[in-house]
């Protein structure tokens, strides 16, 4: 008899949390970003640097400034890929299923080349067609 009184005290204690788990579903508290303090090596002569800068911008301290400048340089750094092509100032190449890597790499390559060394009249005419193949080809979609 003792044991069907523990049943039974048990099943009322799991009735109970049953009906307070039936009630109406709270949304789900929006996730908040968590900042996490990181610290890293600078020469003397940047601190001063960034102190000067920190109160140019009207920044309380000098890590309110370097949390911005992270901010700024993280994404450029997701979108160019890799620390060297960051570090050159290159944006990270998209690849198309359609054609090979190494076709579109060297493609890349030709124009990068056309754009460091060819003179003016040869960019804009380099523009002009892949801006009429580009409206060619967009529209085709």
């Amino acid at each position: 008899m003792h044991c069907m009184q523990t049943i039974h005290g048990i099943d009322a204690l799991v009735k109970s949390k049953l009906y307070v788990q039936d009630g109406p579903v709270r949304s789900p508290k929006s996730r908040r970003e968590v900042s996490y303090p990181l610290s890293f090596r600078v020469p003397l002569s940047q601190v001063e640097e960034i102190d000067v800068a920190a109160a140019k911008e009207k920044r309380k301290r000098r890590s309110d400034l370097l949390e911005a400048i992270w901010e700024v340089a993280w994404r450029d750094y997701k979108k160019s890929g890799s620390l060297d092509a960051y570090a050159q100032g290159k944006r990270s190449r998209r690849y198309t299923r359609r054609i090979s890597e190494e076709l579109q790499d060297q493609l890349y390559t030709l124009i990068e080349a056309i754009l460091e060394r060819a003179p003016s009249a040869v960019i804009e005419e380099l523009e002009r067609k892949l801006a009429q193949w580009a409206g060619k080809y967009a529209d085709a979609e």
